[in-house]
């Protein structure tokens, strides 16, 4: 099985040459991810989809993360990456104008090092999930004020990223959550 080759980039997220996953995440070296929040239900009542990562991923297993996210590959766009992992991580398939595009966070260690780019998803009622067992966990919809009252007194249960992701998601927005 071939490993998955991602980007380098400077510290102004210009891609500078590119390196296997594992070379990446070992040296620290700066590359991209995209994360998408998936929400629904009215403005009182609104519920964020956690997915919650299976035990069988090599960083921060059966921890709560972000409703799907994950690297960008060499030569992809944020915005392609955001919709591949919206289908292999929900089974949704979604269109690029779908996602609300909320902004990019720069790389950090709360980020591993990834320029995160950040997306809003309305999900419609009745959506069907299909997550896959070897990379999901489970996929939970949490009312908005319960998750951040549980973040706030256990964040140990949630990926320091998806944490970062959230709070730029709240406070970039262009509708209340």
């Amino acid at each position: 099985m071939s490993e998955d080759i991602f980007d380098i980039v400077d510290e102004n997220d210009a891609v500078i040459s590119n390196a296997p996953r594992s070379r990446v995440h070992s040296e620290g070296l700066r590359h991209r991810a995209s994360h998408v929040v998936i929400v629904s239900g009215a403005k009182g009542g609104r519920s964020i989809l956690l997915q919650k990562r299976s035990a069988f991923k090599d960083s921060y297993p059966l921890r709560y993360t972000t409703s799907c996210s994950g690297h960008v590959d060499s030569g992809e766009s944020y915005d392609d990456a955001a919709l591949r992992e919206m289908f292999e991580e929900t089974g949704l398939k979604v269109c690029a104008k779908d996602l609300i595009r909320i902004g990019k966070i720069d790389a950090c260690p709360d980020t591993c090092n990834e320029f995160t780019y950040v997306y809003l998803f309305e999900c419609p009622d009745g959506a069907k999930f299909s997550p896959p067992p070897d990379e999901v966990e489970s996929l939970e919809w949490v009312r908005i004020g319960d998750f951040e009252s549980d973040a706030a007194a256990n964040p140990q249960k949630y990926t320091p990223s998806f944490l970062r992701v959230w709070n730029y998601c709240k406070s970039h927005s262009p509708m209340r959550l």
